[in-house]
């Protein structure tokens, strides 16, 4: 399980990483915090599937050909749903979705294979780090420089102190 949950959490962290630059179609929805826990939650996934295949006579066959047929749909289904919502959502999440699934799928093959004494308090700690990554990038977004300009010509906003009625 931890093998999975420890691979979730590296492929958080590039996940993350790679998400900077790209222009999310929502940056409250769709930040690093969102990013990150949906690359945990696929560990969880990977790993819950290890445990159930761990001892078949060829494991990392089965773990692939299963993470593969559980994954790749589910992708695609978010991936048309969240089209079908925002604008630019493909673009955003497909390369994220594919490093989540490369990472996290070969990953856990690999700890489980060259890593066999991985502990609980280290899938823990990869979470952690994870998550701080995730949550401290948050707020790191492709919105408006901050700059103060004055508004473009022919727009009609007014201060607030001017759409107030006289005498109110």
């Amino acid at each position: 399980m931890f093998a999975g949950l420890t691979a979730g959490a590296v492929a958080a962290i590039a996940a993350v990483l790679a998400s900077l630059p790209l222009r999310s179609p929502s940056d409250t929805l769709l930040n690093s915090a969102s990013v990150a826990l949906a690359a945990l939650m696929a560990g969880v996934l990977s790993g819950l599937l290890w445990l159930a295949l761990r001892r078949t006579s060829r494991p990392a066959l089965w773990f692939l050909a299963a993470w593969s047929a559980i994954f790749l749909p589910a992708s695609a289904f978010v991936l048309f749903l969240g089209q079908s919502q925002l604008d630019g959502f493909v673009s955003f999440a497909s390369p994220l979705a594919l490093i989540i699934y490369v990472v996290t799928g070969l990953l856990t093959l690999a700890i489980h294979r060259y890593i066999p004494g991985l502990r609980w308090w280290h899938g823990v700690a990869a979470v952690g780090v994870a998550a701080a990554v995730g949550f401290g990038l948050a707020t790191q977004s492709d919105q408006e420089s901050g700059r103060l300009e004055l508004p473009p010509p022919g727009s009609h906003s007014l201060p607030a102190e001017a759409s107030r009625e006289p005498g109110a």
